[in-house]
């Protein structure tokens, strides 16, 4: 009988493409658990899988083309973003070109937002629309079966004149615990994944995701992938995937990548009970929302391994918030940041500059709350109505949006001009907004501190690459 084999890519992007400058190595290297769920549910139901991303192992074409050729799969997976879809779509070119035959599906957040656009190139044979386990498994049960997909919810096809087809969403999975953890044996080296320097304490530090979906409102993400219907694994089923990286990896901190890792205390509080009856301590971070947190909960995470939470806050400004449908309060934010300080957790601050409506008194505003924090560091990026997201539909209503490539909408290029701003004045506010923040002695004595134990050569790089971006970064831009 013939093996039924597939390969899974993340495409090569590389770290200036995705930054737009050598600030890469501030952005770390995160596990894609996406294309390692998928291989671990096609394996369970008797597939042979290869998986590799591209991006962490610096694989280019050549390589990839090689590796390809020793495992000769029938078919390969390929999953992007909007911002490396360029490199995706290189990536299924030069496949097709050296293996015609093999069938490309296209999965991920760009092909589930932009389906016409995403699967407009010849490269790709089929999408994956949505979450992708069950859809991509049907689809290769459909193609290695020669039967028709025109019925398979979730997939983008095309008829026999060429015509691109695209069924129904297909429903999302309720019960997360029926997934298998990721293969994370298909991980050559696992020493070469590691979050922001300033966001770990020691190594090895491995990021999970306990949950899919976001209950939340923000008029700036994408939640095609996953939607807004909130689902979790079960405490006992996160607790044996971090017994298993315990063993297998020896696992020493984790990285909890959830959008909402706090929204449920009951199944925090459950998870760090069976942790902590099975012996295991590890340090973790995680990222949450200001409403989901109070003291008596933060000392509670304090107790239990948590040193860093990482808060989407976006603007200081009411009108912006409410427009962005943050739901969140001014004075809750010094409360939270407060409290954490007191009880010695680091925060870190997401901020966004050019919302619609923005002005330069509202990033003034917030560039002023920022730094009368209580943060020990903050990321701020431009403003970019992604593909799928509500801003995108209504973007043009507050500016200008420039769609000519795809490939800059890595939330470092001002695509999106809103009235008012230009993509100078942004990128000026950028800058202004890390070097205030930065230069203060307690900042500064926070990361000399970080310098000392596992990484601090790391995070001693990030502080020069930021540097160098703060002062090479050009104001006077030009759209490409």
């Amino acid at each position: 009988m013939h093996t039924k084999k597939i390969y899974l890519l993340y495409p090569p992007i590389s770290k200036f493409e995705r930054y737009s400058s050598d600030l890469g190595s501030v952005g770390g290297e995160q596990i894609p658990l996406g294309i390692f769920y998928l291989a671990s549910f096609l394996r369970e139901n008797g597939y042979e899988v290869a998986a590799r991303d591209a991006e962490a192992t610096s694989f280019n074409e050549e390589n990839i083309i090689q590796e390809i050729a020793g495992f000769a799969p029938d078919c390969i997976g390929i999953g992007s973003s909007t911002v490396a879809f360029h490199r995706a779509l290189s990536a299924a070119k030069a496949i097709k070109k050296e293996f015609p035959s093999i069938k490309i599906i296209l999965g991920g957040p760009h092909v589930t937002s932009n389906v016409e656009h995403a699967m407009s190139p010849a490269a790709f044979d089929f999408g994956v629309i949505g979450e992708g386990e069950i859809t991509l498994l049907e689809l290769l049960k459909a193609i290695y079966g020669g039967t028709p997909v025109s019925a398979l919810p979730g997939v983008a096809w095309r008829d026999s004149n060429g015509a691109l087809k695209v069924n129904g969403r297909r429903d999302f999975i309720d019960n997360l615990d029926t997934l298998p953890f990721p293969a994370y044996d298909l991980i050559p080296d696992m020493s070469v994944y590691t979050p922001p320097p300033s966001t770990y304490r020691t190594l090895p530090v491995i990021n999970i995701i306990t949950s899919r979906g976001c209950p939340n409102e923000c008029t700036f993400c994408d939640r095609n992938v996953f939607g807004r219907k909130y689902r979790e694994r079960s405490a006992e089923n996160v607790f044996l995937e971090i017994k298993k990286l315990h063993q297998d990896f020896g696992l020493r901190e984790i990285a909890f990548v959830d959008d909402t890792f706090l929204l449920n205390r009951r199944r925090v509080r459950h998870i760090f009970e069976l942790v902590n009856k099975a012996g295991m301590s590890f340090f973790w971070t995680c990222m949450a929302r200001i409403n989901d947190v109070d003291y008596d909960f933060l000392r509670y995470l304090k107790d239990n391994g948590c040193w860093h939470i990482a808060f989407g806050i976006e603007s200081a400004d009411p009108e912006i918030l409410r427009r962005i449908k943050k739901n969140i309060k001014l004075d809750r934010v010094r409360q939270v940041t407060e409290w954490c300080r007191s009880l010695g957790i680091q925060t870190k601050g997401f901020f966004i500059i050019g919302h619609p409506g923005e002005t330069i008194e509202s990033i003034d505003k917030t560039i002023e709350f920022a730094c009368g924090l209580s943060l020990n560091s903050v990321v701020v990026t431009i403003n970019t109505p992604i593909p799928g997201s509500p801003q995108f539909a209504e973007a043009e209503k507050y500016g200008v949006l420039e769609l000519k490539d795809w490939s800059k909408f890595n939330y470092w290029n001002p695509v999106f001009i809103p009235t008012g701003l230009s993509a100078e004045m942004m990128l000026r506010k950028q800058k202004e907004f890390y070097l205030k923040f930065y230069l203060r002695p307690s900042v500064m004595i926070t990361f000399i501190r970080n310098l000392f134990g596992k990484g601090g050569w790391k995070r001693f790089k990030t502080i020069v690459n930021l540097w160098g971006y703060l002062m090479r970064r050009k104001t006077d831009y030009t759209a490409a």
